[in-house]
């Protein structure tokens, strides 16, 4: 009986603590770009999922550098982005990302 009332409790502490939403990819006429020291980010036109904001964080400089030299090409040619996110992770909230409205960048990418 104990372990019965064990696993329930943790049935109930942890649930779907193994679930992840899938990565997903989205399509973004972007708006507005802004650099903050932390992050950086994109406003896509429309939301999608209430999501508009779309950031990649600043630490790792590298990558920071090819995600704004990707949105600023789509964004002066005037080309819509395909930006890959998980819309469960809200681990962005740590360098400036609302959790309500913004979303990390796992990739970005733009084509014909």
């Amino acid at each position: 009986m104990k372990h019965v009332i064990a696993a329930l409790i943790v049935a109930i502490i942890l649930p779907g603590a193994g679930a992840q939403a899938a990565e997903t990819w989205i399509s973004c006429t972007p708006v507005q770009i802004v650099t903050y020291q932390l992050r950086l980010h994109v406003r896509c036109a429309a939301a999608v999922g209430g999501v508009s904001f779309f950031a990649a964080g600043t630490q790792d400089s590298a990558f920071a550098a090819r995600v704004l030299s990707v949105i600023t090409a789509a964004q002066v040619a005037g080309r819509t982005l395909t930006i890959l996110f998980d819309p469960a992770d809200q681990s962005g909230a740590s360098i400036g990302c609302l959790t309500t409205d913004c979303r990390l960048i796992r990739a970005v990418g733009f084509g014909q």
